[in-house]
């Protein structure tokens, strides 16, 4: 059966076009790592919750950053998810594919980093961090600071 297919097509081999060195490979990771931390702290600013940034690049083929965030009401992750869309639009130029209306989890995927924030009970439920055990947790810089005094 498949001879005559490799007689009429010939064998295919899959080969990545765009192959990059393993130096351009980690200037795009640390690309993707600055956007990652600053999408974070936009999420940390409008008052999500235990904040986690996974690089999961070695476990998953399409993407290299995930950021979990808790939000406590749909508002509020309406307000995240729009708060992130504009920095990524207006810094970044960077423009997400996935869900423009609040939902118990909204997803934004920008293609090298892929934002999940999920209502609290949701985020229990689907335990991203469990299922992608073996990513890399990534340090915040902002993640243990106290809140800035307000007078």
């Amino acid at each position: 059966m498949y001879d005559k297919l490799f007689d009429k097509y010939g064998k295919v081999v899959f080969s990545r076009s765009d192959k990059k060195s393993p130096s351009a490979e980690v200037d795009d990771d640390a690309e993707s790592l600055s956007f990652a931390v600053a999408m974070a702290k936009v999420a940390s600013e409008v008052k999500a919750a235990d904040i986690r940034v996974l690089f999961v690049k070695p476990l998953v083929y399409w993407t290299r950053f995930f950021i979990i965030a808790t939000a406590f009401s749909r508002p509020q992750i309406d307000a995240i998810g729009s708060r992130i869309r504009d920095l990524a639009e207006n810094q970044y130029g960077k423009v997400p594919s996935g869900d423009t209306k609040p939902n118990s989890w909204t997803l934004l995927d920008f293609g090298d980093v892929v934002i999940h924030i999920f209502l609290p009970q949701q985020r229990a439920f689907y335990n991203l961090e469990e299922f992608y055990g073996n990513a890399t947790p990534i340090e915040l810089p902002f993640e243990n600071q106290p809140p800035p005094f307000r007078p």
